[in-house]
């Protein structure tokens, strides 16, 4: 099956749908997505604290949900943010299905599914996370297909581009509503798909990074393994409607203030 630029397959039904994308109405703090890779939950929450104003939602990955649980989706809830589930569930169809369910039911406005799994895991995803969400009555998480991580290089642009642009087209396919790609395709995907997928990128790096430090004081820092990075303005510019950051901000010697240089820089193109 074919989809025409800018639609998705959706299932009939009455659930409560999360908004689409709209390029132009976003804030900058709808914009921003902060990436707690902590393994320790108290320091998380402090850096939660830090951001408070300058982003809506923050992402929770596979190091601080292993290492927490869903206690630390609770913590950040309860500060009044919005959670981005990242564990790029990668099984079976039925297992993907429970895991989406369950993902529902902690209240995540996103969670993300690895594209790779194929049409049948994404559509199970799809449907475990409407279905649970319809059950309880409430607004169902956004489900975005993750493409080709942002730490793979090594193929040519074109290459990529066109792995990228084939699993994106599964993904829509198969109802997600969007998609986690580095901002280097975003452009691609925007134009082949149109405005209505919501493109999620992480790999964002501001233009100076001065002022990093190399630990959490929770954990020691992985090296930079981004390869596929860009600006938040150029990743804007191509098309992206929010961005996922983390050490430019946690690992800065003062996190509110490299937060606040980046809200004001995506608050300024969204000015524009």
């Amino acid at each position: 099956m074919k989809i025409a630029p800018g639609s998705r397959l959706q299932a009939p039904g009455k659930d409560l749908e999360p908004r689409t994308s709209n390029l132009e109405r976003r804030t900058a703090e709808e914009r921003l997505i902060v990436a707690l890779d902590f393994t320790v939950l108290e320091p998380a929450v402090r850096m939660a604290r830090q951001v408070r104003g300058l982003a809506r939602t923050l992402k929770i990955g596979s190091a601080l949900f292993t290492a927490c649980g869903p206690s630390a989706i609770r913590r950040v809830q309860a500060l009044g943010f919005s959670v981005m589930l990242d564990l790029k569930f990668f099984d079976i169809p039925s297992t993907v299905e429970l895991s989406c369910r369950a993902a529902a039911r902690h209240r995540v406005a996103m969670l993300t599914v690895h594209a790779a799994g194929g049409r049948a895991m994404l559509e199970a995803a799809v449907r475990g996370a409407r279905e649970e969400a319809r059950r309880l009555n409430r607004r169902r998480p956004l489900v975005l297909a993750v493409t080709v991580l942002t730490s793979v290089d090594r193929a040519p642009a074109s290459s990529l581009a066109q792995r990228v642009s084939a699993m994106a087209a599964v993904a829509l396919e198969a109802g997600c509503d969007g998609l986690v790609a580095s901002a280097q395709e975003a452009g691609m995907l925007r134009r082949r798909f149109g405005p209505r997928p919501r493109i999620v990128c992480p790999g964002i790096r501001p233009g100076s990074l001065q002022g990093t430090r190399a630990s959490t004081g929770a954990s020691p820092m992985a090296p930079d393994d981004q390869r596929r990075v860009c600006t938040p303005s150029a990743a804007l510019a191509a098309g992206a409607d929010a961005l996922v950051i983390g050490r430019p901000i946690t690992a800065a010697r003062r996190p509110r203030a490299a937060a606040q240089r980046i809200f004001e820089e995506l608050e300024e193109i969204t000015a524009c």
